[in-house]
């Protein structure tokens, strides 16, 4: 027997609320166990939904795991800008913005994806599945740098310089405190940073 047209939005919010629970579930895990210690199993346990509602969403391990680093990332990085207050000075916005996009690399969702990362070295099917996924997400993560600094500022002609050099030097620094734990507010990169900023654009 089908659902009545009525019933059918309800199941779709349940459908949604266990798709969350159980991607929010996977980056603990991950996070927590390392890739090669992650199982569905332990996944399921988590989020505290049965084998086959797993499955239904979600049909390998792999594709959960960067189905859900994809989902925390997104939804970390569009939160972001309504939580700050944002001067209308441009030079002001360059303090704020470095630190809010630095801030975006000690989150649990970086820490999956370097969980993942690593485990594409050796193995070409994550890594084939993988690369697509980060390319989609590049586009969400420029958005959001340039929804930090602000349209005066990455207009300037010397803005496609600067943000490859800021994103792959904070993913580098940002690596170290993997195993090296410190305050991340303190680093000496941070005046760098923002440094480099004010001469590219200002």
């Amino acid at each position: 027997m089908h659902p009545s047209p009525a019933a059918r939005p309800g199941q779709q919010q349940r459908g949604d609320a266990t798709r969350t629970r159980i991607l929010d579930a996977a980056i603990r895990v991950l996070v927590n166990r390392g890739y090669a210690h992650t199982s569905t199993l332990a996944i399921q346990a988590e989020a505290g939904v049965s084998r086959g509602r797993l499955l239904h969403h979600f049909p390998s391990r792999d594709k959960l795991l960067m189905a859900a680093v994809d989902h925390l990332a997104r939804t970390r990085i569009q939160e972001m800008p309504a939580q700050v207050e944002w001067p209308k000075n441009p030079a002001a916005r360059i303090g704020p913005a470095i630190e809010i996009g630095w801030s975006t690399f000690h989150q649990p969702y970086f820490v999956a994806s370097m969980e993942l990362w690593i485990a594409a070295r050796t193995n070409e099917q994550l890594r084939s599945a993988l690369l697509p996924t980060e390319r989609r997400l590049g586009p969400t993560v420029r958005q959001a740098v340039a929804g930090f600094l602000g349209e005066e500022l990455t207009s300037r002609p010397r803005y496609a310089d600067l943000y490859p050099l800021l994103l792959s030097s904070m993913r580098g620094v940002a690596v170290t405190y993997l195993i090296d734990r410190r305050d991340p507010t303190t680093d000496p990169h941070l005046d760098l940073w923002k440094a480099m900023t004010r001469s590219y654009l200002l």
